[in-house]
């Protein structure tokens, strides 16, 4: 086509190999032994056979025969809707033009190749009030950070006002974490896409996107040092990025179910995680190897912390309890020991969600309403705090002010003082239009 500017595997092929064709030849289930998760796996060949992809030769390249065909029990995609006249001829220019690869790295899953959307406007005001779902206060602890449709909204702590929309995130957000004047943002479209966003606070503008997931990104978390993000998500991964340059830095792809939280140590030498497979990991962050594994919530796990000096692990899930078990961490002899459960903290009468640990305290959200304040050392509670509403999902908390920052289902914000567990402010986060 005279004039035509070349096809592009990012933003052409990717994405109509993602739709069409992905589900039954992924990483998960590889049909035939033929995956086209990534540009590398499209174009491998199995031993002793030529490449199924052949660079300016498309008639010749089993890939495309086997999309061209009219026999109905080779044809691909099998069992749907062939692709039709113009994808069909779309990916024979590409395999002409010469198959080539516009990406950074061939081997990347698709949906980290693909460009990142421009995701639609948030509405101007919310018809009824949203769940919180992720929340994180400012460094100075003056602004908050809430979860919003499409949308990041920011609040004045004091006075519990509006105070900037941060438009062009996905359409539900489940992490925030605020470093300096970067906020990053996690969450996604339920089975259809993840990402990490990564914003400007002070000018609401978009830094980058450094994760894509094909699920929904459940946590992100920073280390002590702000210099590595963990992002958890649901196609069961996790991620370690360089907080400096947005690099990745590490993935493991060690669970079996969705990641729903992850905590650095304190020294930054290992990650634990929380999953759905009802399991918690401890990960060496130098190899990602897995260290040890605790399984015994029998129910899906959803928080996850390390105590302060690294000897014990805090999970929390859907059996309503927190488990408290050794870390299995290796002594100075380099012998290993297994994740053995020291306790256990009950009472919550509902699931338990995500744990914050912070300043030797355990701070939980559950779904009875209340959030919780236990010592991490000997385990007593200190403190409820009434959510003020059905299910409280999210909270977040800041140290050199004391503050408690929790968010419900109901909408509302509550922003407690915890050295007297006063009420200071509340408020509903939904944006009433300009």
């Amino acid at each position: 086509m005279l004039g035509a500017a070349p096809v592009s595997f990012k933003s052409d092929i990717a994405p109509l190999l993602r739709t069409r064709c992905e589900s039954c030849h992924g990483a998960g289930e590889a049909k035939g032994d033929y995956r086209v998760d990534s540009f590398a796996e499209l174009m491998r060949g199995l031993e002793g056979e030529p490449a199924r992809v052949l660079a300016g030769k498309p008639g010749e390249s089993i890939f495309f025969k086997l999309l061209k065909t009219d026999d109905a029990d080779e044809r691909m995609p099998q069992k749907s809707e062939p692709l039709s006249a113009k994808q069909v001829a779309l990916i024979q220019r590409w395999i002409a033009e010469g198959a080539k690869f516009d990406g950074s790295d061939p081997k990347a899953p698709l949906v980290q190749v693909i460009p990142a959307r421009q995701h639609a406007a948030a509405p101007k005001s919310y018809p009824r009030p949203l769940p919180v779902t992720a929340l994180a206060f400012s460094p100075d602890g003056k602004q908050l950070a809430v979860s919003g449709l499409r949308e990041v909204t920011l609040w004045d702590v004091d006075g519990g006002k509006l105070s900037r929309r941060i438009a062009n995130m996905a359409q539900r957000t489940f992490a925030l974490a605020w470093q300096g004047d970067t906020i990053f943002a996690g969450g996604g479209i339920p089975g259809e896409l993840g990402e990490v966003r990564a914003f400007d606070a002070k000018k609401g503008v978009l830094r980058g996107v450094i994760h894509q997931a094909g699920d929904l990104v459940m946590d992100a978390q920073l280390d002590v040092n702000g210099t590595m993000l963990a992002v958890a998500d649901a196609d069961n991964r996790i991620t370690i990025f360089n907080t400096a340059d947005l690099s990745q830095r590490l993935q493991i792809d060690n669970h079996s179910d969705w990641v729903m939280a992850v905590a650095f140590s304190a020294d930054n030498r290992h990650l634990a995680s929380a999953s759905r497979d009802r399991t918690a990991k401890i990960f060496e962050l130098k190899s990602g190897l897995a260290i040890s594994t605790y399984g015994g919530h029998g129910a899906g796990v959803q928080g996850v912390a390390f105590r302060a000096d690294g000897k014990q692990v805090f999970s929390s899930g859907r059996d309503k309890k927190i488990h408290v078990w050794k870390a299995g961490l290796a002594d100075i002899e380099g012998k290993r020991f297994g994740a053995e459960k020291i306790s256990e903290i009950a009472g919550f009468g509902r699931e338990v969600f995500k744990i914050t640990l912070a300043n030797g305290m355990l701070f939980t959200p559950g779904a009875d309403g209340h959030a919780r304040q236990h010592a991490a050392a000997d385990r007593k509670l200190i403190r409820e705090y009434d959510g003020g509403g059905d299910w409280t999902l999210s909270l977040a908390h800041h140290a050199k002010t004391g503050r408690l920052a929790v968010g419900g289902y109901s909408g509302k914000v509550r922003v407690f003082d915890t050295k007297d567990g006063r009420l200071l402010r509340q408020f509903v986060a939904s944006p009433a239009g300009e």
